[in-house]
């Protein structure tokens, strides 16, 4: 087994300070013995040698770790997201601990907090709602921290988020043309990526001449599969059939919705027009014509990592929202 180098002077009955010399080639400038040196070399290449994380971490004040508190890995873009993410950290020299809080305020307050007294150098948040966005910019014990995904903008956070208002309106441009029947299945209506996705999307379809009603807009609960189960059902109970064509807010909710067709129906119409907020290569294999907003998880990550560096190094960054455009991928119906 390694030794830390207090092991090591153990056990050639001398000082810290000789090993240390040692190690980094010194001994010769401080007068260090060759016998010393060679019996200090020689338990090195017996056990081998280790930082001692602990002591190194005292002196410097740093863990070298981030946290990151997101609402969900199986959100498949979350779960994009932080492995992206972890990977640009590891790379940078950091470990990555990753919290979830359910999008639930007390939650997400006591895994922060969990967080914080491990002595993290850094938080990445993605924040549960408006107030808690403020809180954690007002308690934010001298911590970088960075806002990802959604910011609220109710403090002085840098925040890091995708362009959610132009990807609806390109969705919005590409669904219009394509079904006569379209109906909004949302979740989550108090966040600010929610609301912009709605937004745009009847920005895009408005301009291309359809316009969605109040009446085609079904939101309920937060961005949970069951959520996105219950819309349809509901949907499907209002019209006594399948819709013609959905846009769902996310995944989860999109997810639900196709359980509930497959359950009810037997299957999903192969005709059915489908929009979603978010990408998964699953939706390759759909027969369905589908058109979906990929985010740039690789683009998030590397800007929202470079705002961590520079204010772990207590460089200068200004309260900014740093935004990133998505792409909007469409594609046709599968031949059978």
């Amino acid at each position: 087994m390694a030794k830390t180098v207090d092991e090591i002077a153990s056990l050639a009955g001398v000082s810290v300070t000789s090993v240390r010399l040692v190690i980094n080639g010194q001994d010769k400038k401080y007068r260090i013995s060759e016998k010393t040196r060679d019996k200090i070399q020689g338990i090195i290449k017996q056990h081998g040698y280790v930082i001692n994380q602990t002591a190194r971490n005292l002196k410097l004040k740093q863990t070298q770790t981030i946290g990151l508190v997101i609402p969900s890995l199986t959100n498949p873009f979350f779960a994009i997201l932080t492995e992206t993410l972890e990977a640009g950290c590891r790379a940078a020299g950091y470990q990555l601990i990753t919290a979830c809080s359910g999008d639930d305020e007390e939650t997400e307050e006591n895994v922060i907090k969990n967080l914080m007294a491990r002595g993290i150098d850094g938080l990445f948040v993605t924040p549960s709602s408006a107030d808690r966005q403020k809180i954690i910019g007002s308690n934010r014990n001298n911590k970088p921290i960075v806002v990802l995904d959604r910011d609220f903008g109710t403090s002085d956070l840098p925040a890091v988020a995708t362009d959610n208002f132009k990807g609806g309106v390109n969705i919005g441009k590409k669904l219009a043309g394509m079904t006569n029947e379209l109906f909004f299945l949302g979740a989550g209506i108090s966040l600010p990526s929610v609301q912009a996705r709605l937004k745009g999307l009847v920005v895009g379809l408005g301009d291309n001449g359809f316009k969605l009603t109040d009446n085609e807009i079904i939101i309920h609960g937060k961005n949970e599969r069951i959520n996105g189960y219950l819309i349809m059902q509901q949907l499907c109970q209002r019209l006594g059939r399948a819709p013609l064509g959905i846009v769902t807010v996310s995944l989860p909710i999109l997810e639900g919705a196709m359980e509930y067709l497959r359950e009810t129906f037997g299957e999903v119409n192969p005709g059915m027009v489908i929009g979603s907020f978010d990408n998964h290569p699953m939706l390759e294999f759909c027969p369905n014509p589908v058109v979906a907003m990929k985010q740039d998880t690789t683009a998030l990550s590397e800007v929202a990592l470079k705002l961590m560096k520079q204010l772990i190094n207590n460089e200068d960054t200004e309260r900014k929202l740093h935004i990133i455009q998505p792409n909007v991928i469409e594609r046709q119906s599968l031949t059978l």
